[in-house]
């Protein structure tokens, strides 16, 4: 089975684990992602737990998404230009792996909409925040 989930405080209220628990099904993929609520004092315990447990990753929201790094063991070049991770994998030998899809996802919705990101550079942007999603935005721009 494939293991995953969404680590945060709080997750309660999260779309993700419906969202992706349904796209499991509809691609007959034996996976379950749950929420794991994890209280910002148990970040590290939670990103060993995922090893130890046999979660295949995760992915990372508020509070998480900087204070995750030092409990990784490698980092893309994206998440750490940004500072920020959103998404860990388990590779097969044990390594913890931070990447950040936030950026290419803000790019993937420009196009969707039909705006090129020259168009975006050349009239400017105000990006409205400050955490690891707003450091990702600017990072794609």
């Amino acid at each position: 089975m494939l293991l995953t989930g969404l680590i945060g405080w709080p997750v309660a209220h999260s779309r993700s684990p419906a969202m992706h628990n349904a796209a499991f099904a509809a691609a007959g993929i034996d996976g379950v992602y749950l929420p794991l609520p994890v209280h910002p004092e148990r970040v590290g315990e939670a990103v060993a737990g995922l090893r130890a447990l046999g979660f295949r990753g995760a992915n990372v929201t508020i509070p998480h998404k900087e204070a995750v790094i030092p409990h990784l063991h490698t980092l893309s070049p994206a998440a750490q230009a940004i500072g920020a991770v959103n998404t860990i994998i388990v590779q097969a030998d044990g390594v913890l792996q931070g990447e950040n899809t936030d950026a290419p996802g803000f790019l993937a919705d420009l196009h969707e909409q039909g705006v090129s990101l020259a168009e975006v550079q050349a009239g400017g942007a105000l990006i409205l925040g400050a955490g690891g999603s707003a450091r990702a935005v600017a990072y794609a721009l």
